[in-house]
C-alpha cells in the first residue's frame, strides 16, 4: 500500500515537472534574453564602488576635581556632560553637517562627458574648475543642466547654453552671468582641448540630501564608541573625500559648539565674578562698620578678658567684704569691751597702720598689767600709761571707722564695675551670632569667588585647546573594486528571472486555462469508466481537411494506428468477439474534428483490409462532401429515409480510397429528427452489419441537438471526440452524464494535441522522425490533388 501511495506520489510529481518541461524552448528563449540582458547592462552600467572609514567618539569626561570639593557638577552646571552615540549619529546624518561637505568639496557642481554607451562623470580629472560666486535659488532649477562648456585654449572657454541656444565665450578667472548665477572657470588642463563637457548645477540642499541618504553609518559592536561609515557613489575618490571631509566637519562642528559653549562660559565667569565681587566688597564693609560699632577688634579675646574681670572683681568684692566685716567686728568689740581687755590681733586686717595701732595698744595694756602688779593705779606710769591706751583706743576707733569708709566705697565702686561687665559678656553671644554670619557670608562670596576664577582659568585652556571629538581610527578607503552592478548577483538574478517569468505564465496560464489540453485534464474531470483511447496529434499548418495515405508513416497517420489498434482492443475486451461494427463519433460542440477524424479512421481501417462504411449522419451541417468533387450530385443518408431510395443508390465510391465505402448525408432537411426516427434507419444499419466489418457514423454535436442520442439506439461503440485547446473543461461533465444512458460504451479520443502534450512527448513518433520531415510535404501535395 505504502508502495503504491509513494509511486503515486512520484507520477504527480513527474506529471508536474512535465507541465514545465515540454515547454523548455520558452526557458530557453527566456534565460537567452535575460543574460544577454544582464551581459549588455554590466558592460554599459556605470559601476558603483564604496569607501570606507571609522571613528571614535571621544567621552568628553570632567577634566577636575575642584567642582566636587565645592559640591558642585560641571556638567550640570555647565552642559558638558558626554552624549549618547544615537545623538552623535544623528548629528552625523544632520543635513546641516552633509551641506557643510557639499560646500566644502563643491559636489553642487558636477562634471560629466558623453561616452559612446555612457555618461562619464570626471571628478578628480576634470579639465577645468567652474565656481560660483553668486547663485538665485528659484532659477538654478531651471538652468541646472543645460549648459555645455569647451575649453579652446589660450586661456578662452565657449559656453553653451543648450536652453536658449546661446553661446559665451569668457577668458580664465573673468566672471560670468549665465542666468541664475555668476560663475568662474579657472584652472584649465590642455590635456581638454575641445572636449565638450557637461556642467551640471544643483541646490546644496538636494546634493546634500542625497549624500545624506546614500551615507551608511553603523555603530561597533557591544555597543561602543566605534562608528562606521560607508558610501557607495560611481567616483571612489569622490566617496571617500566625501567621508573625511564628513569626520572634518564634525570635528569642526564639535569644536565650534566647544568654543560657543566656552565663550558663553567666560562671558557668564566674568558677570558673576563682578556681581560677587560687589556683594564680597559689601560684606567687608558691613563687617568693618559692626565691629565699628561695637568696639570690636577680636570678639573671642575680649569675651574671654570680659570673663576674666568678671571672676576679678567677685573675688575682689569678696575681700573687701571680709575686711569690711572684720572691721565691724573690731569696732563692736571696742564699742562693748573697756580699756583692760586686749583686741584681737592677726584677723586679717589689710590696714597695716591699724595693725600696728592694735599691737601697740595690746604692748600697754600688757605694760599696764605687768606695772599693777607692782603698783597701783595711781602710779604716774600707771596713768601716763592709761592715758596712752585711751588715745590709742581712740586712734584705732577712727582708723577702722575710716577704713570702714574706704571699703564701702570701694565695694560700691566693684559692684558698679562687675554689672557693666556682665552686660558685656551677655551682649557677647548676639554679637558673636551677628559676625558669625557676617563670617559665613564672607567665607561663601571668597569661596565662589576663588572657584569661578579656577573655572575661567580651565576655560581659558580649553578654548585653547581645540582637541577633536572624533578620533579617527580608519581614514577613508576604497578596494577599488566595484560593489555594484555584482555580476554574480546579476547573472543569478538574470537566470532566475528568465525561469521565473516563463514558469509563471505557463503556470498562470495553466491556472486561469480552462480548455482541455492533454491526457491529464481529462483524468482529472473523467471517472475510469470512460477511457481515453487515442490522442490525435495537431495538423500544425496542413489543411484541416487532410488525408493519410496508404504508406503514411507520419506522425498523424501513426496516431490512427494507434487508434485503430486500441479500438479493436477494447470491442474485443469489451463485446467478447461479438458482431460489434457500428461505431458512433460525436462530440460536444462543432468544430472538434468528428468528420477529420471519422474520415482518417476509416483509411486507417480499410488500408488494413477492413470492410468500412461511413455514415454522414450529421444532417444539420454536413461535412462529408467537403471530401468529394460533387457534392451536390450526390444523394445520401436524408433521400434514403424521406424518398424512395436504396441503399444501393447512396453507397458511394470516394475518390481518395477506393476500399472505403461513404454515405453521404444529402440534402439539408427540414425536420432532421423526425427523419431519424424513421423504421428505414434500422433497416439501414442492418443492411450494413452484414455486410461491413465497421460502419462509422459521423453524427451531430452531442450538446446541440438530439440527433446523436437517437442514433445512439444502433450503435455499439461511442467515440466522443474532445479538441485539445478548445472543449472546455466544464464540457467533460456532460460526457459524464451522457454515459450513464445517453451514449452506449463512450471512449474518448483527444484531438489537435499540441506535441508537447502528447502521452510520450516528442517520442510519439520514435523512429519516424527523418521520414516525416520528407513525407509530410509530398502527402499534402497529394492530399491536396485528389481533394481538387
Amino acid at each position: 500500500m505504502n508502495n503504491n501511495i509513494k509511486s503515486n506520489h512520484q507520477k504527480k510529481i513527474g506529471s508536474e515537472i512535465k507541465k514545465y518541461t515540454k515547454f523548455w524552448y520558452w526557458f530557453i528563449l527566456a534565460l537567452i534574453i535575460t543574460l544577454s540582458g544582464a551581459y549588455f547592462y554590466l558592460k554599459y552600467s556605470t559601476p558603483i564602488y564604496k569607501a570606507t572609514a571609522s571613528i571614535i567618539i571621544k567621552n568628553d569626561a570632567s577634566q577636575g576635581n575642584s567642582e566636587a570639593a565645592y559640591g558642585i557638577n560641571d556638567a550640570s552646571l555647565f552642559g558638558l556632560g558626554s552624549q549618547k552615540i544615537e545623538s552623535e549619529v544623528s548629528i552625523l546624518k544632520s543635513r546641516h553637517l552633509m551641506k557643510k561637505v557639499v560646500k566644502a568639496l563643491h559636489l553642487n557642481i558636477s562634471y560629466a562627458i558623453e561616452g559612446r554607451f555612457r555618461t562619464i562623470e570626471l571628478y578628480d580629472d576634470k579639465p577645468f574648475t567652474v565656481k560660483m560666486l553668486t547663485y538665485d535659488p528659484k532659477k538654478l532649477n531651471i538652468y541646472s543642466n543645460q549648459f555645455s562648456i569647451t575649453y579652446l585654449g589660450n586661456n578662452e572657454f565657449k559656453i553653451l547654453d543648450r536652453k536658449d541656444l546661446k553661446e559665451y565665450r569668457v577668458k580664465s578667472n573673468e566672471p560670468i552671468d549665465i542666468g541664475f548665477s555668476k560663475i568662474i572657470l579657472t584652472n584649465p588642463k590642455s590635456g581638454g582641448l575641445n572636449l565638450p563637457v557637461d556642467v551640471n548645477f544643483n541646490s546644496m540642499e538636494s546634493v546634500a540630501a542625497n549624500y545624506g541618504n546614500k551615507v551608511a553609518l553603523m555603530q561597533g559592536e557591544n555597543s561602543s564608541n566605534v562608528i562606521r561609515f560607508e558610501l557607495a557613489d560611481a567616483v571612489p575618490n569622490r566617496a571617500k573625500h566625501v567621508l573625511d571631509q564628513l569626520i572634518l566637519e564634525y570635528n569642526k562642528d564639535a569644536i565650534e559648539d566647544k568654543n560657543l559653549i566656552a565663550e558663553n562660559t567666560a562671558s557668564f565667569i566674568n558677570e558673576r565674578l563682578m556681581i560677587i565681587n560687589t556683594e564680597l566688597d559689601s560684606v567687608e564693609t558691613g563687617k568693618v562698620e559692626f565691629k565699628k560699632e561695637n568696639r570690636l577688634t577680636d570678639l573671642s579675646s575680649e569675651s574671654e578678658m570680659f570673663v576674666q574681670n568678671a571672676s576679678e572683681y567677685s573675688k575682689r568684692k569678696q575681700e573687701i567684704g571680709t575686711q569690711l566685716e572684720l572691721v565691724n567686728t573690731i569696732l563692736q568689740f571696742l564699742a562693748s569691751t573697756d580699756n583692760d581687755d586686749l583686741i584681737p590681733a592677726n584677723l586679717g586686717l589689710e590696714a597695716n597702720a591699724v595693725n600696728q595701732q592694735i599691737s601697740e595698744y595690746n604692748t600697754s595694756i600688757l605694760d599696764r598689767n605687768r606695772l599693777l602688779n607692782s603698783s597701783t593705779e595711781k602710779n604716774p606710769m600707771v596713768k601716763r600709761i592709761n592715758d596712752n591706751i585711751v588715745q590709742i583706743k581712740y586712734n584705732i576707733i577712727q582708723s577702722l571707722k575710716q577704713s570702714r569708709s574706704s571699703l564701702q566705697i570701694s565695694l560700691h565702686d566693684l559692684r558698679r564695675q562687675s554689672y557693666n561687665i556682665n552686660s558685656k559678656i551677655s551682649e557677647i553671644p548676639l554679637q558673636e551670632k551677628q559676625n558669625r554670619g557676617i563670617e559665613r557670608q564672607q567665607k561663601i562670596k571668597e569661596s565662589l569667588y576663588l572657584y569661578l576664577l579656577q573655572k575661567r582659568e580651565e576655560n581659558t585652556l580649553a578654548l585653547a585647546v581645540t582637541e577633536p571629538k572624533a578620533k579617527v581610527v580608519d581614514e577613508a578607503y576604497s578596494t577599488g573594486i566595484p560593489v555594484a552592478p555584482n555580476p554574480r548577483s546579476i547573472f543569478l538574478g538574470s537566470i532566475l528571472l528568465g525561469l521565473l517569468v516563463p514558469f509563471s505564465i505557463i503556470f498562470a496560464s495553466q491556472t486561469l486555462d480552462g480548455k482541455v489540453r492533454s491526457k491529464q485534464d481529462l483524468q482529472e474531470y473523467l471517472s475510469a469508466e470512460i477511457p481515453l483511447i487515442a490522442e490525435i496529434p495537431t495538423l500544425g499548418r496542413l489543411k484541416k481537411n487532410f488525408l493519410i495515405q496508404r504508406k503514411d508513416r507520419s506522425v498523424l497517420a501513426e496516431s490512427f494506428r494507434i487508434l485503430m489498434t486500441n479500438l479493436n482492443a477494447y470491442l474485443k475486451k469489451t463485446f467478447d468477439n461479438q458482431n460489434s461494427k457500428v461505431i458512433l463519433l460525436t462530440s460536444s460542440s462543432k468544430g472538434e474534428g468528428k468528420t477529420f477524424t471519422t474520415i482518417n479512421l476509416g483509411i486507417t481501417l480499410a488500408n488494413s483490409k477492413k470492410r468500412v462504411l461511413i455514415i454522414g449522419a450529421d444532417l444539420r451541417n454536413p461535412q462529408l462532401q467537403r471530401y468529394t468533387d460533387d457534392p451536390k450530385n450526390f444523394i445520401g443518408l436524408s433521400e434514403y429515409l424521406s424518398d424512395n431510395a436504396t441503399v444501393d443508390d447512396i453507397v458511394r465510391k470516394p475518390s481518395f480510397h477506393q476500399d472505403l465505402d461513404i454515405i453521404y448525408s444529402g440534402s439539408i432537411p427540414h425536420n432532421p429528427v423526425e427523419i431519424l426516427r424513421e423504421d428505414k434507419l434500422r433497416t439501414l444499419f442492418d443492411h450494413v452489419r452484414a455486410t461491413y466489418d465497421f460502419i462509422l457514423v459521423d453524427t451531430a454535436p452531442l450538446m446541440l441537438v438530439a440527433d446523436t442520442a437517437i442514433l445512439s439506439e444502433f450503435s455499439d461503440l461511442t467515440l466522443y471526440l474532445i479538441k485539445a485547446g478548445s472543449t472546455k473543461k466544464e464540457s467533460l461533465d456532460f460526457i459524464q452524464d451522457a454515459n450513464d444512458g445517453t451514449l452506449q460504451n463512450i471512449c474518448c479520443v483527444l484531438n489537435c494535441v499540441q506535441f508537447a502534450n502528447l502521452r510520450y512527448g516528442n517520442k510519439y513518433g520514435y523512429g519516424y522522425g527523418e521520414k516525416r520531415r520528407k513525407v509530410t510535404p509530398e502527402i499534402k501535395k497529394e492530399t491536396a490533388n485528389m481533394i481538387s
